[in-house]
């Protein structure tokens, strides 16, 4: 009997799958790899269920989107977690991981963690205005967690942020019950261990998937290098209303006079640091030789 099912980890080809509320332990057969790809966490395959609790997969489904690293598929929100200090956010990257969200599709929101420790009317302001979501919790009072645990619910989740910003403090706060996983893994991810993992999807129950994201908290250029600098303006979204302001139709919104986004960032309408992060990763990828 054929069924459709979710992947929630790999181990060297043997798939944890869950379907109907009930988990199968499923291998793959060469060809559905040789054809289809790599099998990631979040896709959805088809599988052949032998009754025992095990399976066979027969093939994969279409995907929404899919992230090389982490490796998921089918994400429908990439939350940045991110602290006013200890340490103190690298908007760039926080800029990055946004734009690699919008390429792809993915929803996109901002998490302020700790916020009891510093004023963060600063982030709230730049990722206001570029139409994100944003929330400030604070762990130890338990302030935000339930607005962002409304904002996970029903959703394949990816959390990121860097060493040190509290992520697996929030995340207990949001989910008590991960509270020893979240514990060994957080040891396991630390900045500086050079373990490779396989990245896995938590069910935390009415359709809600938080995935683990081993390594995930250096961002290069290499992700996108599928990226071309000439779409880039496209994925800062509060870019959009402010184009028609350009006297040049082909305007890269990084010198030219008259253009509607240098004059949004005057006003304080665009971000100063979002326009700063544009013209950084512009440049960065115009640079690229996509032709070696």
């Amino acid at each position: 009997m054929e069924k459709e099912g979710l992947i929630l980890s790999g181990v060297n080809g043997l798939y944890t799958v869950e379907s109907e509320n009930q988990t199968f332990y499923c291998r793959s057969g060469t060809r559905v790899r040789k054809n289809d790809g790599k099998i990631l966490a979040g896709d959805r395959v088809l599988f052949r269920d032998n009754g025992d609790g095990q399976g066979f997969i027969t093939s994969l489904l279409p995907r929404k989107n899919f992230l090389v690293r982490p490796p998921v598929a089918n994400i429908d929100l990439l939350c940045m977690v991110v602290a006013p200090k200890d340490p103190a956010p690298y908007l760039y990257n926080i800029d990055l991981l946004t734009v690699l969200a919008e390429k792809n599709g993915i929803e996109c929101a901002i998490i302020i963690s700790k916020s009891d420790l510093a004023d963060c009317s600063d982030i709230s302001e730049i990722y206001g205005k570029s139409h994100y979501t944003v929330v400030k919790t604070c762990s130890k009072r338990n302030e935000g967690i339930e607005e962002v645990r409304n904002l996970l619910k029903g959703k394949i989740c990816v959390l990121c942020g860097a060493s040190g910003v509290g992520k697996s403090t929030l995340i207990n706060a949001l989910y008590p019950f991960l509270e020893l996983e979240t514990g060994e893994l957080s040891e396991k991810i630390a900045r500086g261990k050079n373990t490779t993992r396989t990245t896995e999807l938590f069910p935390l129950g009415e359709g809600t998937y938080l995935a683990d994201t081993p390594g995930f908290t250096a961002v290069n250029t290499e992700l996108y290098c599928e990226i071309d600098h000439k779409e880039l303006h496209n994925l800062f979204p509060e870019f959009f209303e402010h184009e028609s302001g350009c006297r040049y139709a082909d305007c890269t919104h990084t010198k030219e006079n008259e253009c509607g986004i240098a004059d949004a960032v005057a006003e304080g309408l665009i971000a100063e640091s979002r326009h700063e992060s544009f013209k950084k990763l512009y440049y960065e990828l115009k640079s690229i030789d996509r032709y070696k």
